[in-house]
């Protein structure tokens, strides 16, 4: 057998051994019979540089075989882990380290949040009009909230110092937005080192903490 029949028959054994209930074997024989040799050298080239990825389709409730433990005792064949221990970089208060236990790791496709799109976003006027219980800005002229997903996103790309503008000096903190503001005003920038200085906790924290001890309830809160 030539290099390229060997390798045809490598991708459609693994392929039905996937999903092998579906016809996504018969799509890359079809595939592969229409390339020329030239056309699978590319394709092969390809798969190597990242450029193309091998597919399958799996229809909305349909039984093709496809699973979790089919997959794990695939990889196992080829012999992938999928699940590795990960380097955490360190930080002021943490050294660098070696998780001790394997976590899951691969590829996945990444999806903008709509609340990127033009349409879904949303600036305020000013932030003169401040909701006495959270602290934050409110009225007609408020601005967009971040969502948990996105809050994920950024905590998933190490972007601590963004969490703690947006979550605390711009989330209800109104010292520590008064004083952040002011920075802005007059310097143009703002420091959190600086910030946290004047900070005074999240006004919603406090009210939580508040409307708990009005139910007779014992909480930790700050």
């Amino acid at each position: 057998m030539s290099k390229r029949s060997i390798t045809e028959s490598f991708i459609i054994k693994y392929i039905k051994a996937i999903s092998p209930n579906s016809s996504n074997h018969d799509i890359y024989k079809k595939l592969f019979a229409n390339m020329s040799d030239i056309d699978f050298e590319e394709f092969i080239n390809d798969l190597e540089s990242g450029k193309r990825f091998l597919s399958i389709i799996e229809p909305n409730s349909a039984d093709t075989g496809l699973s979790v433990e089919n997959n794990l005792r695939i990889a196992k064949e080829l012999g992938h882990e999928f699940f590795e221990q990960i380097w955490i970089e360190g930080k002021d208060d943490m050294p660098t380290y070696l998780t001790p236990v394997k976590y899951l790791v691969m590829d996945l496709p990444l999806r903008r949040a709509s609340q990127l799109l033009i349409k879904k976003i949303s600036v305020p006027d000013n932030n003169k009009t401040i909701d006495t219980l959270s602290g934050q800005v409110t009225g007609e002229s408020k601005g967009a909230k971040i969502s948990y997903p996105e809050l994920q996103v950024c905590a998933a790309m190490g972007m601590e110092s963004t969490l703690v503008e947006l979550m605390k000096y711009r989330g209800g903190d109104i010292k520590g937005a008064a004083a952040y503001n002011a920075m802005l005003s007059k310097y143009g920038n703002a420091n959190l080192t600086t910030l946290s200085k004047y900070a005074s906790g999240v006004e919603s924290t406090s009210t939580l903490k508040t409307f708990l001890t009005c139910c007779h309830l014992r909480s930790t809160l700050p």
